[in-house]
């Protein structure tokens, strides 16, 4: 009997953003299936983020057409299967007075019923999604006082209370030290083998080699994707990332 094919949950073709007459990304096809952990790598200002916003509908494309969970980013229905979890938390003022439990239940927001009231099924995913980071010490600090690792898991935690089908992430680990960097990919794998699709973008091309299950590697073009994606020329590679970049040559041999 013939094995059955996994549906692409995201589906890109002939993709294209032009901004101020600059082409940011240029004319490139692309899908990954559900389960996937994608990880995005390039160099700085190839269009990574812009990659990642016109995936999550907050840009449209110039050219070109996205599919996500069988319809648009900006669907309504689309949108509640969706998380992200910005690079530094989107740079959260200090003096912001919401409690690391109202940020986590903002989470669900998108999923309440007609009068914004939680049901026994919203308080369980709340609750799940605190477990799972272990932050019930910290439910009634501001998310403002909380140190960088702390914060980014408040806002995984944010983004899982809302039990998304597809996790974005943009540069989740920046300004993280070693350990709570260890351990926020820790949980991303853990996440991943329980059947959750992550797309990350980074610029840490290590990380992605050791962590990411396949990448999608761009400079305006798509340069690369898939599980083999990396197994290109290292002189190819000096192009992209002007320096040496051999780790990229092993990854999924």
């Amino acid at each position: 009997m013939p094995v059955k094919k996994s549906r692409p949950i995201i589906q890109a073709t002939n993709l294209t953003f032009v901004r101020n007459d600059e082409e940011i990304i240029h004319h490139f096809s692309f899908e990954v299936n559900a389960g996937d952990y994608v990880g995005v790598i390039g160099p700085n200002g190839g269009g990574k983020t812009t990659l990642l916003r016109l995936l999550l509908g907050l840009l449209e494309p110039t050219q070109g057409k996205i599919r996500l969970l069988d319809g648009s980013p900006t669907d309504r229905h689309v949108r509640r299967q969706v998380g992200y979890v910005a690079q530094r938390g989107g740079n959260i003022d200090a003096q912001f007075p919401a409690t690391v439990e109202e940020v986590v239940r903002s989470g669900r927001t998108a999923r309440l019923g007609l009068f914004g009231r939680s049901s026994k099924k919203d308080e369980f995913a709340i609750a799940r999604a605190i477990d799972m980071m272990n932050i019930a010490s910290l439910l009634g600090r501001p998310i403002g006082k909380l140190s960088g690792g702390e914060r980014q898991k408040v806002l995984l935690a944010r983004a899982l209370a809302g039990e998304p089908k597809i996790l974005f992430l943009d540069e989740p680990v920046d300004g993280l030290d070693p350990a709570s960097r260890d351990e926020f990919y820790a949980l991303l794998r853990k996440l991943n083998k329980e059947g959750l699709t992550i797309i990350s973008v980074s610029h840490d091309v290590h990380t992605v080699a050791e962590e990411a299950r396949s990448a999608i590697c761009l400079k305006h073009q798509l340069v690369c994707h898939g599980s083999k994606a990396c197994l290109i020329g290292e002189e190819e590679l000096k192009d992209l990332f002007h320096k040496d970049r051999k780790e990229l040559l092993r990854h999924h041999h």
